[in-house]
């Protein structure tokens, strides 16, 4: 038997509407903003991915929307396609051709509060032991920002109108 390949499996959770923000974000309005973010991902986390260029839609033998496109993350300059399934209301996959795979996942807390998370599953088959811990420590700064950085994008919208 193999041995699994090296991975980071990293997983960076965030409160949608601390006390002190405003306004408040509904269920609705957090969802309709990861549905914009799988056509335009640059919009909500600007600082991994340059650009995102939709190349499909169809649908899961289960009637889950799917959208296949083409990022360009910040990082390299690297070309990546993605296979974006939504789980409406609850998350949205990004799963890449090497196997990696991304997860944002809206959850609610005991007394209706609203989080979100993001779960990343980096596969690096090309990094040892060493290596691998030395990227774990950029991908921690990556999940805290996407997630932050996506919730503010959320709210900036409502404020303006686009979402």
């Amino acid at each position: 038997m193999a041995p699994p390949t090296p991975a980071n499996y990293i997983a960076y959770t965030a409160a949608i509407n601390p006390a002190s923000t405003t306004p408040k974000l509904s269920y609705a309005q957090v969802w309709a903003g990861l549905e914009k973010k799988i056509r335009a991902g640059q919009d909500f986390v600007g600082g991994a991915i340059v650009s995102t260029d939709v190349i499909s839609e169809s649908t899961t033998e289960h009637g889950q929307p799917v959208t296949v496109r083409e990022v360009v993350f910040r990082e390299g300059n690297r070309r990546v396609q993605e296979r974006c399934i939504a789980f409406a209301p609850m998350k949205v996959e990004f799963h890449q051709g090497d196997g990696s795979k991304v997860m944002n996942i809206i959850s609610e807390g005991a007394e209706g509060e609203l989080y979100m998370t993001y779960a990343f599953e980096w596969l690096h088959p090309e990094l040892d032991a060493q290596g691998l811990e030395d990227r774990k420590k950029q991908e921690w700064k990556i999940a805290k920002m996407a997630v932050e950085k996506t919730i503010e994008v959320m709210r900036a919208m409502v404020v303006d109108g686009r979402l």
